[in-house]
Formats: structure tokens, sequence, C-alpha cells
């Protein structure tokens, strides 16, 4: 991909992000992990440890427990979850991407096409999770505030959901352009109960690093730098991603 065209995408991303036309094309047009990740697959490897991590950390031992993957992709959260024992149910809004991850190898996983506006289910779950797809549905705090609504009402009592979002007000927002402290509001209003917001991704590396398929050595090192320098004080607040934990009485 040129620099012109993803300098076009970038300032038409309000747009074209929350459309399933957008996620099909990449479905058709990249490999491996970089279908519902970064251009550069080295640094998909790495930000996938980190998803685990958190993950693992949230939701604890997942065998045998029922988990919601909102906005699912290619299923590569699903798949690790369900290999984990986790009975999984998934979906998408882009129906290219769900083909995708049906056909690939793996434990057995639901894959459904719809959208988040759409989920209607009541107290079937245990957990949900959301991988960069709620900032991306949703375009202000009215349609935030349905969608959170939606998952909410499909946890049982005492549900956890795990969001690793790129939550920001701004050039670094996708579609929803919103602060964290705003976003963690809307959450309790909804009635979560919020027990922790970690920052991933150090975002001026993910901006050197993610466009490009740069050789592993030096996206190895950038991104150890990244990680190094965002935990310095006055840094550790650039985490192009948030990972919350939460919880439903």
């Amino acid at each position: 991909m040129s620099l012109r065209t993803m300098w076009r995408q970038r300032r038409q991303r309000a747009e074209l992000y929350s459309t399933a036309e957008y996620w099909d094309s990449k479905a058709r047009s990249l490999e491996g992990q970089a279908v519902s990740m970064w251009a550069n697959n080295h640094l998909n490897a790495l930000y996938e440890e980190e998803h685990r991590a958190c993950l693992d950390a949230a939701l604890g031992e997942v065998a045998g427990r029922e988990i919601l993957d909102v906005g699912c992709g290619t299923g590569r959260i699903s798949r690790y979850l369900a290999g984990r024992g986790a009975r999984v149910t998934a979906f998408d809004f882009a129906a290219e991407a769900v083909q995708i991850a049906r056909r690939r190898p793996g434990p057995e996983v639901d894959y459904r096409v719809q959208s988040l506006f759409d989920l209607d289910e009541c107290e079937l779950y245990d957990a949900a999770v959301s991988w960069g797809t709620v900032t991306v549905a949703c375009h202000d705090q009215e349609e935030l505030s349905d969608a959170l609504a939606r998952i909410r009402a499909a946890l049982r009592p005492g549900g956890t959901v795990a969001m690793l979002e790129p939550i920001h007000r701004g050039f670094l927002s996708r579609v929803l352009s919103m602060s964290v402290q705003e976003f963690c509001t809307v959450m309790r209003a909804q009635g979560f109960r919020i027990e922790r917001v970690e920052q991933l991704h150090f975002w001026p590396a993910r901006l050197a690093l993610a466009f490009w398929e740069l050789p592993r050595p030096i996206t190895k090192t950038g991104y150890r730098a990244g990680q190094k320098f965002s935990s310095l004080p006055g840094l550790r607040l650039l985490g192009d991603y948030k990972g919350i934990v939460a919880h439903v009485d």
C-alpha cells in the first residue's frame, strides 16, 4: 500500500472504518495476521503476545465458560480462547472476514455475520471480549451507550468484559473520538464496574513500525524500545490501545 493511499484512508477513516466493505477489502488483499491487524506481520506477532497476556489476566481460567467475541474479524482471538477450552460465540459485520475465520483450522467456534447493533441476547455469556471493535462501530456517545448496553445485557450477572480498544480524542482516534475518561464514564453509566485500565502498544513506535513489512530484527528492536519508553514518567499514557477490564454485578 502506498503512502498516498494510507494517508487518504487515514483522512477518511471515520467513513471507511465503520463499513463492512473496508474490512472485507482488507481480508481480500492482505495475508497472515495483517488481515485483521497491521501490515507488518512481525509487529503483529509481538502485539499478539500483548493481547494474550492482557486477556489471560482479565479472564483467568476460561475452560467451560461461554465467551462472546465482539467483532471477531478473522477469528484470531476466538481461536485462542476456544483453544483454552472456552465455548466461543463470535460475530463480525464483515462477511468475508468471517468466511476466512470459518476456513482456518482450529477448535470449534460458532461464527456469525452480524452487526454489534443487532446483538440482542440476554444473560447468555460469562465474558465478552472486544478488540478494536467498539471504537470503530460507534460514531458518538449515543451509539457507544447503545453498544455497551447490548454487551452488558448479553452478560450473566458477575460477567466480565475485556476490551482492547484504540480510545483517543483527535488524530489517533479511529471512528469514535473520545477520551479514556469519557469512555469509562459511559461504561459506568451502562452498569459496568471498571477494575482497571492498561496502556498497550506505545503509539509512537506503532506509527513507525506498523505500516510496512520491516525486517524482524528492526521491528523487534523498535518494539522493545517503545516498551521501555512507555514505562517512563510522562509517557505512560501513550498506549495506542487501552486494555479495559470491567464487570457487571
